[in-house]
């Protein structure tokens, strides 16, 4: 630990485990996880069984009518291997379609759904289960599950805009009254298509009878969204990023993830030392702010269709970048400027062996379009909204792009070794909230619980800042002496939902997960 950074202590202990931890948004998805790995599955069988849970206890957030993120570090042979199963536009989505800007809800807002071929190609790659043995929990669950606390606390503001959409209105607003805390919600619909996709294989969602309900769905509602389209889907292995920081080596995925705005974040506060960093907490906030603002003016224009900017990964962690980054932070910039967030669920798992997974999934905005087909049960993501409606712009829309995008997985190693895994919700703040998290494990030496449950701020759509109540009230006067203009309080959703995973020195596990949400952890 750092000599002059205080640690915080932990009001809850980490969970322990010697040879499988596992941190998801929902209770039902981390056990979904230890019951496959029990039944003799890997961390891959356990992180898919986990992530199809999740698209049922927690829709409100990821679906398998979304898209995801993946890192995973194979012990084995000491890769980490990155998996881009982000969704693309569909072929009618040109400029022309759009001139009077993107949409946010409705069948125009959804990108082609990623997150099924995702998990395929997770699972032919590594997996050891059969595929079919990994959906009973998600299943079971579509059948019939009490309301999440996230779900039910969202249903009430939202529930008017979800009852203008027949299929959102039979689930979450049935006769006109939205579910509440203590209901059980059922999901008839999206438990035969899990079951469908459990027996059938992923080719039932993008070529067989699921993909030719969905056609039908968007067709009848004037979207774009075609069977060919999800025929002609496929996700990307790709090669992550990474930067070194504090003699860690921490790697996100590359654009269109918005990963490498985290990168540049830790180039700029690598200008200081440890001690430098975290001697005064307003100061601390105020460097971290100013790196979040010089990192979004500089590379979230390079953040795009990979194929659109080839070199981004490149620009973004140049020399020349890292320099303008460090001169931000000594600086203590104020300029820039950060869009608002939505929401977002992550699994992690990792075993004693070193193998670990991170997936980060979502349907973007809290119930993503609000556009639900009521034939299989999907709710369907609003991505296309990152989308630029100007021909001509680094990010315009057009036919199989895949747009701006703000899911950013975190894995954390040391002289080649597995160190930490972390995620969070949030939106745009995923890179916010990951850069504070490892400047409380890197630069403060906190253990995980204490990173998670630190104080923390994140951006608001105006350009200030909110940071939660638990700081001390003089908090935005100080900070505001550097410039940057902030206020106590707000949801507590605001704020991510951060999941850790250490190894030990020991060899052992530890896991945390965050308070301000449903983050469940489980150590075997």
């Amino acid at each position: 630990m750092p000599k002059a950074a205080a640690q915080r202590p932990s009001v809850r202990a980490p969970v322990y485990g010697g040879k499988l931890m596992v941190v998801t948004g929902h209770a039902a998805a981390s056990l979904a996880a230890l019951d496959a790995h029990r039944r003799g599955g890997n961390v891959i069988d356990a992180a898919i069984a986990a992530s199809a849970t999740l698209c049922v206890t927690v829709g409100q957030a990821t679906t398998i009518g979304g898209d995801c993120f993946v890192l995973y570090h194979e012990a084995a042979t000491g890769k980490t291997h990155a998996l881009n199963a982000s969704g693309v536009a569909p072929t009618g989505a040109t400029p022309d379609r759009f001139r009077d800007g993107m949409k946010v809800h409705g069948p125009l807002a959804a990108v082609v759904p990623g997150l099924v071929r995702g998990w395929e190609a997770l699972h032919g790659t590594f997996g050891k289960l059969k595929w079919g043995e990994l959906f009973g929990d998600a299943i079971a669950a579509a059948e019939g599950y009490p309301i999440s606390y996230i779900l039910g606390s969202r249903l009430p503001e939202d529930a008017a805009d979800l009852a203008t959409d027949p299929g959102c209105a039979g689930v979450y607003v049935p006769g006109g009254k939205h579910l509440h805390l203590g209901d059980t919600l059922r999901q008839p619909a999206l438990a035969k298509s899990l079951r469908e996709i459990a027996e059938q294989g992923p080719d039932t969602f993008y070529k067989g009878r699921i993909a030719r309900d969905i056609s039908a769905a968007f067709e009848r509602a004037g979207g774009l969204l075609t069977a060919a389209d999800l025929a002609a889907y496929k996700p990307m292995w790709v090669e992550p990023m990474s930067t070194d920081y504090r003699g860690h080596r921490v790697s996100v995925m590359p654009p269109n993830s918005c990963g490498g705005l985290l990168l540049m974040q830790l180039d700029g506060l690598s200008a200081l030392t440890s001690e430098e960093l975290t001697a005064d907490p307003a100061r601390q906030m105020a460097y971290q702010m100013s790196a979040m603002k010089a990192a979004f003016e500089h590379g979230q224009p390079l953040v795009t269709d990979p194929a659109e900017i080839p070199d981004a990964p490149a620009r973004m962690l140049a020399p020349e970048m890292k320099a303008k980054m460090q001169a931000a932070v000594r600086g203590l910039t104020v300029r820039g400027n950060v869009p608002g967030s939505g929401g977002t669920a992550c699994v992690l798992v990792a075993d004693a062996q070193g193998n670990m997974i991170c997936i980060v999934q979502s349907i973007y905005n809290v119930f993503g379009s609000m556009f639900m087909d009521p034939a299989t049960g999907i709710l369907f993501n609003n991505r296309m909204q990152d989308f630029e409606h100007q021909p001509g712009k680094p990010g315009s829309v057009g036919p199989g792009k895949r747009p701006f995008h703000t899911l950013c997985p975190i894995l954390v190693h040391r002289d080649g070794r597995p160190r930490f895994a972390l995620a969070s919700p949030g939106g745009i703040s995923q890179t916010l909230t990951g850069a504070q998290i490892l400047t409380e494990l890197l630069d403060r030496g906190c253990d995980v619980s204490a990173a998670v449950e630190a104080p923390r701020w994140c951006n608001r759509k105006g350009g200030d800042f909110l940071i939660e109540p638990s700081f001390p009230e003089a908090m935005p006067e100080a900070l505001a002496r550097y410039g940057h203009k902030t206020r106590r309080g707000g949801d507590p959703y605001f704020f991510g939902s951060a999941k850790c995973i250490e190894w030990l020195p020991s060899g052992n596990l530890a896991g945390a997960g965050d308070h301000r949400r449903e983050a469940f952890v489980v150590g075997a």
